[in-house]
């Protein structure tokens, strides 16, 4: 599963990040570029429809009922940690990247486990905020986000194949593309992310369950702070910078949430 066949890392793992310092090879920029261009198409139509006032059918939903978080003694704690070391707006952001993957869970067919997926979404942006800015030595946030959620679950007693998966579902996160052998929560992790960011399948989602996750997690003006955010993390080479070039923090300003 990590690999690509070759013995070679396979693109924005943990193992990958940790042998290229997190810094893609001008051939994993070209195939990334490859990727983005057949997701903004997509996500460009949509907007369109958004535009045009065309209603969306069939959107995955959460009642209110369901806009509840696991409850076991690691969910709380990854909870404690998102909320005590990021700004308020990290930390909605964190929760509603969760939700977001929940509603297209539902609509994908996919089965996380609940509890690994809101792990990973609390931890999967810590190293963004200042107080785990440094935890590593490495150039993509995303890849010492993973570092950071290896070492802070082994700490707590994860076993070494759930820590894998939760370790490479963060450092996975920025890919264009995540393969299904890394599992449901890598997956969604990627999606909820995307969906919060620039509104990346937006439309999949049932708007009247949209505006209950506002509600409870608001956005905190996340269309100007991210890009900047983003630009103080775009360090040559890597993940980051490629999506910058290629346009995230335009399509972050101009996504279709109201802020």
């Amino acid at each position: 599963m990590t690999t690509t066949g070759t013995d070679v890392p396979a693109f924005g793992t943990l193992a990958w990040a940790r042998a290229r310092g997190g810094r893609m090879s001008r051939w994993e920029q070209v195939r990334e570029g490859a990727l983005s261009t057949r997701t903004l198409g997509p996500l460009m139509a949509a907007r369109a429809a958004d535009r045009l006032g065309v209603p969306v059918r069939n959107g995955a939903s959460l009642d209110a009922d369901e806009l509840t978080v696991p409850d076991s003694k690691i969910a709380r704690e990854a909870d404690e940690e998102c909320r005590t070391t990021t700004s308020p707006l990290l930390y909605n952001h964190s929760v509603r990247t969760y939700f977001w993957g929940l509603m297209l869970a539902k609509r994908d067919g996919l089965d996380p486990d609940r509890e690994l997926f809101f792990v990973a979404s609390m931890l999967h942006d810590l190293t963004l905020d200042a107080t785990h800015r440094d935890h590593a030595r490495m150039a993509c946030f995303a890849a010492r986000g993973g570092i950071l959620a290896d070492e802070w679950s082994e700490a707590r007693g994860l076993d070494v194949v759930r820590r894998a998966t939760l370790s490479n579902a963060i450092s996975l996160h920025l890919n264009a593309r995540i393969d299904p052998s890394f599992g449901p929560e890598a997956v969604l992790l990627q999606a909820g992310a995307g969906v919060d960011t620039i509104g990346l399948r937006y439309r999949h989602l049932d708007p009247g369950s949209v505006t209950r996750v506002l509600k409870r997690y608001p956005r905190h003006d996340l269309k100007a702070s991210l890009p900047q955010t983003f630009a103080h993390e775009a360090h040559a080479g890597t993940r980051t910078a490629f999506l910058k070039s290629i346009g995230f923090n335009r399509l972050v300003r101009t996504s279709q949430f109201a802020e």
